[in-house]
């Protein structure tokens, strides 16, 4: 999902309704945190995508992602935070729609996005 048309949806009434922030670990062991969407205006969960190019945006600052969920996006709700191979990601596989993005469960250790 491009971040432009989540902002637009949600200028048109639509809601962020859940998210499940994902955390995945480079070869040196630093986080980034990608946060996937459940939306009023589509099903499953996805991610924003880059701006110029394939893959996820991810942050590496836990702090500004919250500030971007909250204030650009205006969700109020909880946000759930996982490793990128925490077995209960499985029971939200299906719900990843993301085409050329695998669910974060199937990623490789040390997958990256950037």
């Amino acid at each position: 999902m491009a971040e432009g048309d989540a902002r637009a949806a949600i200028a048109n009434g639509g809601r962020i309704e859940n998210v499940i922030v994902v955390t995945q670990r480079g070869s040196d062991g630093r986080a980034e945190f990608v946060p996937y969407f459940a939306a009023s205006w589509r099903r499953g969960y996805v991610a924003i995508g880059l701006w110029a190019g394939r893959g996820t945006r991810s942050w590496r600052d836990l702090t500004r992602l919250v500030g971007f969920v909250r204030e650009e996006l205006h969700y109020p709700g909880p946000m759930v935070l996982h490793e990128a191979d925490d077995p209960k990601l499985r029971k939200y596989r299906t719900l990843f729609v993301a085409a050329s993005e695998p669910a974060p469960s199937d990623r490789p250790d040390g997958a990256s996005d950037r």
